[in-house]
């Protein structure tokens, strides 16, 4: 039996950090709520003077800037990692062999056959149905006991099919209120083997069907035995069948009735004979399955501005864009990032990806950030391929998007793998998801892991029995691994993820906007939301999302930044209907490359309202490089740190807002602060004009229009606001705009930190 482990409530709880925290500590605000222990305090030390010497020597870092960039150290993780020993099972508390004397039998109408002892005493026969349709559903129930945390095993022998149809054999667990009105007259789960589709049946019965999975078996033939043990702990059953582990269930519907905790067993036939021998319950003590508080989650999905897709994103990994991005959503209150790992990836350059992960994962740490990896995902293209990505489509929807693993991995799961012929894709696939579980398996960086996002997104429901099969391996190769963490598949076009999770996670697009399914706030998460809508639709604002989840579920936004995924275009704006202008509201995303946001009001929303003091400059985008006219856009940014390439759309530094993409000027303005007194020297490296002052004296004067580098030297005095003003004139061709500091007698990259802005007003 799985020991389930109870998990405190406050580990998976998250405060609000970044927005008016200016630390540049690399512990984690976001698990402010769990007490340090001596391992997070050493590593938070550790972690610290990793800091300090890459300040060292770096020679300067970007002004805003709260943390270094930790290097992509490639390693393979397997290296020196303990292998997971599962902790021991529990002793029962109880064992008993059942014998045929010990059930009530139920029979369904038309049935002729009941059921009868078989050779031995503690074994039940019932012979196979006269015709197809009579025995559909027959029960027998041992009402004298009702189990909750028990284990429950027997030689199962199942005869071929009766005509068509259904056929099979099983258990039923928790069993409530058996009555002889049918197949499903019940309340409980199912358990069977099923000699007709040679599958392992599970499902759940409450006078209807709800099936979670029928997991393939070549074996399961007519008149074969097995056996069979079935395990009950909290909302969590195990199939072993003859013992391998074949499935792990958790029943994670919201709301989840009472009446699923516990009942009494039964064994259940339908279309088919059978016969039960050895049949043996051990109880347990009993364990409650964890509840988690997602209610503090403010979360966005992460892709880098410069990926269309997760392949693209590991592929051209730079831990310097991923720094910068994260101290954008860490400046504007996010605590949580859901990113899409990809099959691919790993099975083409394995240690370099799972090095460029653990990087990831150090950068989120120091800017107080949980991860949720995501292993598989079943939207847009099904046909991914490794190797350079397309450019993205302008005026298309994630218009490079891909699958992971993709439909022809999916189509083969159970054949040879194309990399390696002696290995399975479900073999391999398990090792992929090995891989990234093992060495993070008490990883307190990880919220929780994500098997698959939106099983059914792609509409083949040719592959939803395989989607089901594949989550439920995921979540067997996960705890194989020894993970502590929760793990969730949302629940949004099919049901499947829901019953191999172990909370209730749901994806709203909705205004009015709508909450978990039977409205329980207990267990539950919206994991992915947010979108400002198109003609003939009502869109979501994100002070709707943070007042109707920001305390309740929590929410992960669609996405952080706005860039080469193409999601400002709606969904509607598809290859065949492509966008003709660029959208003046962009249907998602939050924050621009140079980190300013599509609108000031939502990361007062994310960050706590209009009191919040965010560490930011104001900035102004002018279509007059020469700064006389009005500027085309005000807004606010953490860092003067940004690169945009020369693709339509995200050349521009806002296209939504009308900003051209050539020959245009930013101005920002604010005020710095540094924490020892001494020279400073200020560096740009930029692509075209750009100067800076300090309290009013102009210190560079860079007026190259080539890529380069030009400093000045400024004495600032400890822990006095001193103003700042930078203005940077881009031409055309790729834009690149850098400021940077240095002081070789400092010890921090905050050390100059921005001064926290006034209290923010509604500007664009």
């Amino acid at each position: 039996m799985r020991n389930i482990i109870v998990l405190a409530a406050s580990a998976a709880m998250l405060a609000a950090c970044g927005g008016n925290n200016d630390s540049s500590g690399p512990a984690s605000v976001a698990n402010s709520q769990t007490p340090a222990t001596d391992a997070a305090l050493a590593a938070a030390a550790a972690a610290a003077a990793n800091i300090q010497t890459e300040f060292k020597l770096a020679g300067s870092t970007p002004l805003g800037m709260r943390t270094t960039t930790p290097a992509v150290v490639i390693s393979d993780p397997d290296q020196n990692l303990a292998p997971y020993t599962p902790p021991a099972p529990p002793a029962a508390l109880t064992s008993t062999t059942l014998s045929y004397g010990d059930f009530t039998s139920y029979l369904a109408a038309g049935s002729t056959n009941g059921w009868v002892a078989g050779a031995t005493p503690s074994s039940i026969t019932i012979p196979a149905p006269a015709t197809n349709g009579t025995g559909a559903g027959d029960k027998a129930v041992a009402l004298g006991s009702t189990y909750a945390t028990a284990s429950y095993e027997a030689d199962v022998t199942v005869s071929n099919p009766v005509g068509t149809g259904p056929a099979n054999a099983g258990f039923i667990v928790r069993t409530t209120n058996p009555t002889a009105g049918g197949p499903d007259s019940l309340t409980g789960y199912f358990i069977g083997l099923d000699t007709g589709s040679h599958t392992l049946v599970v499902g759940r019965e409450n006078n209807n069907w709800t099936q979670f999975i029928q997991y393939p078996i070549s074996t399961i033939v007519g008149g074969s035995t097995h056996h069979l043990k079935v395990t009950t702990s909290g909302t969590a059953i195990t199939v072993d069948l003859d013992n391998q582990r074949v499935v792990s269930a958790n029943d994670a519907t919201n709301a989840l009735p009472a009446a699923f905790s516990k009942g009494s067993f039964g064994v259940r036939r339908f279309g088919v004979g059978a016969t039960f021998s050895n049949i043996t319950i051990k109880t347990y003590p009993t364990v409650t399955s964890p509840t988690f508080d997602f209610s503090k989650v403010v979360g966005t999905v992460y892709t880098p501005s410069t990926a269309d897709n997760a392949i693209d994103f590991w592929e051209n990994y730079d831990p310097e864009v991923v720094n910068r991005e994260l101290t954008y959503a860490q400046t504007y209150g996010v605590n949580t990032i859901a990113v899409y790992l990809h099959y691919l990836v790993w099975a083409n350059d394995r240690v370099a990806f799972l090095s460029k992960f653990e990087n990831l994962l150090e950068i989120a740490a120091r800017h107080g950030i949980k991860v949720s990896p995501i292993f598989y995902d079943d939207c847009w293209n099904p046909n991914p391929q490794y190797g350079p990505q397309p450019a993205p489509v302008w005026g298309v929807h994630n218009s490079q998007w891909v699958q992971s693993p993709g439909t022809p991995v999916e189509q083969a799961y159970f054949q040879s793998s194309a990399t390696n012929a002696s290995i399975t894709y479900k073999q391999s696939l398990a090792n992929y998801i090995t891989d990234f579980v093992a060495p993070h398996r008490n990883d307190p960086r990880i919220i929780f892991w994500e098997p698959m996002n939106e099983p059914g997104c792609s509409g083949n429901g040719a592959l939803q029995e395989t989607r089901a099969v594949m989550m439920n391996d995921a979540r067997i190769a996960i705890l194989n691994a020894g993970a502590t963490q929760p793990i969730n598949s949302p629940q949004v076009q099919e049901d499947e993820g829901t019953y191999f999770s172990d909370f209730y996670a749901f994806h709203p697009y909705n205004n009015p906007y709508t909450g978990p399914v039977n409205g329980s706030y207990v267990n539950a998460l919206n994991s992915e939301t947010l979108q400002r809508g198109f003609p003939g639709t009502t869109g979501q604002t994100m002070p709707g999302i943070v007042t109707n989840y920001g305390g309740t579920t929590g929410f992960i936004i669609w996405e952080l930044m706005i860039g080469r995924t193409n999601t400002r275009f709606h969904w509607g704006q598809t290859p065949s209907a492509p966008a003709t202008v660029e959208p003046a509201t962009p249907f998602q995303g939050t924050i621009y490359p140079d980190g300013h946001p599509w609108q000031t009001s939502e990361v007062q929303a994310l960050t706590g309202g209009f009191d919040v003091k965010l560490p930011v400059l104001n900035v102004a985008y002018y279509n007059d490089p020469t700064f006389n006219s009005a500027p085309v856009k005000t807004s606010i940014a953490p860092l003067v740190d940004f690169d945009l390439n020369t693709e339509r759309g995200t050349d521009s530094p806002d296209a939504s807002a009308g900003v051209n993409a050539t020959n245009y000027g930013i101005r920002w303005t604010g005020a710095i602060e540094a924490s020892t007194s001494g020279l400073y020297t200020f560096s740009i490296n930029s692509d075209n004009v750009a100067r800076l002052w300090i309290n009013g004296v102009e210190i560079i004067n860079k007026q190259t229009s080539t890529r380069s580098t030009v400093s000045g030297i400024t004495w600032l005095n400890a822990k006095q606001h001193t103003s700042i003003k930078v203005e940077y004139v881009h031409g055309t061709g790729p834009a690149d705009m850098h400021l940077s500091w240095w002081n070789p007698l400092v010890q921090s990259p905050a050390a100059v930190r921005i001064v926290p802005s006034d209290p923010l007003v509604a500007t664009n």
